[in-house]
């Protein structure tokens, strides 16, 4: 494998070899057909040979490689797409480019290599290849391994070489390795082009006068005469002893079967597109994370409905439905998005979602109760050739529509298979349960800490995300661990000291009180580590929606913060900060416990068509029977704190409920002394303390009105000698800090 930068001829194998990095170019299989089946298996004995095995590169995704180079043969004689690339052995391996040939790049990577590849091969008369790499793992990690009491060479006793193993087990055992697929290493399209440009430029002149050497594409063309006749014959003998040409391949039945799948879905599409959306109140926003702007529509319980990638799209979307109200959304805030074409006149799209990754839009089709990422594919658009490629002929239809309302109309609209990876991806779609797991994150709670959760909810603290797999695993490596030492880890320490209120304790360590693993205090005792801590954050359920028996816990566990820590329905800033008396760890653990069960807003991950929109925090609250009274205003949500004092907004009743929770004395909507500038209306505060303490909630400061009032309430208090404390909604986690001066010795400020 090389990681020169220029192409170069190898005189060893007779090819024009591009060049690749295995650290940044991506190396995708081809497909293998019957045919090629023999040209696979001898290329691939001819080389197994231990001298020749190296580690794996990090992106290779196996144990060890044998590094191999190929031919890669333009083929436009392919009757199912003319920009066909074959894989072929060298030429120096026996028979023509035919015999060699060993399957066909996916359609996916001709974007990447066939006009290059065809430009280069015409324009020097000289086969062209790649690098590539044999995949090899621990025999260990096969089941045969395992299972083997069989005499050697008996289990192959009826095997025959077929495109998914051309190597037999008992090969395999002898060689020392478990043989995987064969990979090609390619650049991206931009390199791939600037390399042959450079190379056409340097070498044309040569090339021009040099005839093209022998063998090349005369050579192909030859063999393609040659199996030309070969299938006349054939097609003629066919015919003439039982009326047909010819017996239907193992492609055609997979064409002729994709289409038969594909009818049912139209009908189907005809009844979602009549169907009403549950999607509400559509906004835009902008977010960064490491320097990457994404633009998102989202919902009002803050389930991302759509994006919209910069600079200048597409806008896709989880449901095609919603494409007016978001376009509105986008506008609204303030990008100028122009809808592509008449939306109404553009009514017979299907139910499937538009992927972009790479520069390719892969269609996915919707199933109920699967994420995004485990959607069947149905085909894919190239934005840079205009190329439409679908599975099912019946599909081209829809899906060109699709594409419109993207804001693109395809050139060209063609047949093709599904690459191998896809096809088993396809697969396990196809079998996969109805259903997006409701935990999102696996915690390490030790029995003993779990009893402090009843015996129904208790299991959501044990189990594991998507049946069992963690997403390290799902990844096919191991995430870096955690680092629990808050000194290097300025994360775990801003999470301890967020949720104690206090500085940690650096040279204090000791063992979690809820798994057990390293930890260190920002409190005497009260020793959490870096996961739990994190867990506490952000919960280990998410909002699928699709109730269930998780729902249960995490009403559980709203009912019982309210009752023990917040005498009230919590907000969601104040989940950030524990607020129980310290000198009680045991229920200090248990809050902790609670709020692992609780989901946030923005963990929610609904299902392709689920059965309710993910709910708002405030639905949540009311899920829960913590917001039986509520009634909706212009100001908010009005309601009755628990000390039975009436709130005009959700926020207001968080700071109620939290000076009741702390027996802080507290007189609901006192009067301000009247003043005859300041105060002609007769102004009130939100509460008084028991020494004359004005308190204010700000929850409107952004109005011009409601800010020009709280300046008078400020200078009316300074005027009088008054001492007043305002709160924002952004204080809600630091409530304990905020009223310090008034809360009992021992308390969590």
């Amino acid at each position: 494998m090389s990681s020169r930068d220029t192409i170069q001829y190898a005189a060893d194998a007779g090819l024009l070899m591009i060049p690749g990095d295995p650290a940044k170019d991506v190396a995708p299989g081809f497909a293998v057909f019957d045919d090629s089946v023999p040209a696979l298996r001898a290329f691939v004995l001819g080389r197994l040979r231990k001298e020749d095995v190296r580690p794996a590169p990090r992106k290779a995704g196996c144990d060890a490689v044998i590094p191999v180079r190929v031919s890669l043969v333009p083929r436009p004689d392919n009757d199912y797409d003319s920009r066909a690339v074959s894989v072929a052995a060298p030429p120096e391996a026996t028979g023509s480019v035919l015999d060699r040939h060993m399957g066909y790049l996916y359609s996916s990577a001709l974007h990447v290599t066939s006009e290059s590849i065809r430009r280069l091969t015409e324009e020097t008369g000289t086969p062209v290849g790649c690098h590539g790499w044999i995949e090899l793992y621990d025999l260990e990690s096969d089941s045969r391994f395992h299972d083997d009491d069989s005499e050697d060479g008996a289990e192959d006793a009826d095997w025959e070489p077929d495109r998914h193993e051309p190597v037999s087990w008992a090969e395999q055992k002898a060689f020392g390795y478990a043989v995987g697929s064969v990979r090609v290493l390619l650049p991206e399209r931009q390199t791939v082009r600037a390399l042959v440009d450079a190379y056409l430029s340097d070498h044309r002149p040569e090339a021009a006068r040099e005839p093209a050497p022998a063998g090349v594409e005369p050579g192909l063309r030859r063999a393609l005469a040659e199996r030309l006749a070969v299938r006349l014959r054939t097609a003629l003998n066919h015919r003439a002893a039982g009326g047909a040409w010819g017996r239907e391949t193992a492609r055609d039945r997979a064409r002729r079967r994709r289409d038969a799948e594909a009818l049912p879905l139209l009908r189907a599409w005809e009844a979602y597109r009549g169907s009403a959306h549950g999607f509400r109140g559509l906004r835009a926003v902008t977010r960064s994370v490491f320097r990457h702007t994404r633009v998102l529509v989202l919902d009002e319980s803050g389930v991302q409905v759509g994006q919209y990638h910069l600079p200048d799209g597409p806008l896709t979307l989880v449901d095609e439905r919603v494409r007016s109200e978001a376009l509105r959304a986008l506008r609204a805030h303030g990008l100028d998005v122009d809808a592509p074409e008449d939306l109404a006149a553009l009514d017979g799209f299907p139910d499937a979602v538009v992927v972009v990754a790479a520069g390719i839009w892969s269609i996915r089709l919707s199933k109920p109760g699967l994420s995004r990422d485990r959607l069947p594919e149905a085909g894919w658009f190239d934005p840079d050739s205009g190329t439409l490629t679908v599975y099912a002929a019946p599909l081209a239809g829809p899906m060109t529509v699709l594409l419109r309302r993207h804001g693109v109309r395809p050139l060209l609209v063609t047949w093709g298979a599904p690459r191998e990876e896809m096809e088993r991806h396809n697969l396990r779609a196809a079998v996969a349960p109805a259903g997006t797991s409701p935990v999102s994150r696996s915690s390490r709670v030790t029995a003993a800490a779990q009893r402090l959760v009843p015996e129904p909810h208790r299991r959501w603290l044990a189990a594991k995300p998507d049946g069992g797999q963690t997403p390290a695993a799902r990844a096919g490596g191991l995430l870096p661990p955690l680092v629990d030492d808050a000194a290097q880890n300025p994360y775990y320490r801003r999470a301890l000291e967020s949720l104690f209120g206090a500085p940690v304790a650096l040279a204090e360590r000791g063992p979690c009180r809820l798994c057990g693993r390293c930890a260190q205090s920002a409190h005497a005792g009260l020793f959490y580590c870096h996961g739990c801590c994190t867990l506490a954050r952000n919960g280990v359920l998410r909002d699928t929606g699709e109730d269930g028996a998780w729902t249960e816990a995490i009403v559980y566990a709203l009912r019982r913060l309210a009752e023990i820590e917040f005498s009230g329905p919590p907000s969601l800033a104040q989940l950030d900060r524990v607020c129980v008396p310290f000198d009680d760890p045991g229920l200090v653990d248990e809050v902790m416990l609670c709020r692992f069960l609780v989901p946030r807003p923005a963990s929610a991950l609904l299902g392709t068509r689920p059965a309710r929109p993910a709910r708002t925090w405030a639905e949540w609250l009311a899920h829960a029977g913590l917001l039986t009274d509520g009634v909706r205003t212009s100001m908010g949500t009005a309601t009755r704190a628990t000390d039975g004092h009436l709130c005009r907004s959700l926020f207001e009743r968080h700071v109620d409920d939290f000076l009741h929770h702390w027996g802080v004395a507290h007189e609901p909507e006192p009067a301000y002394p009247r003043h005859p500038e300041l105060n002609t209306t007769g102004l009130r505060a939100d509460w008084r303390l028991a020494d004359g303490t004005f308190v204010e909630a700000l929850g409107l400061v952004t109005k011009e009105a409601y800010a020009a009032k709280v300046a008078r309430k400020r200078e009316l208090a300074r005027h009088h000698g008054l001492r007043l404390v305002t709160v924002t909604p952004e204080d809600l986690d630091r409530l304990p800090e905020v009223f310090a001066d008034w809360l009992p010795e021992g308390s969590a400020g």
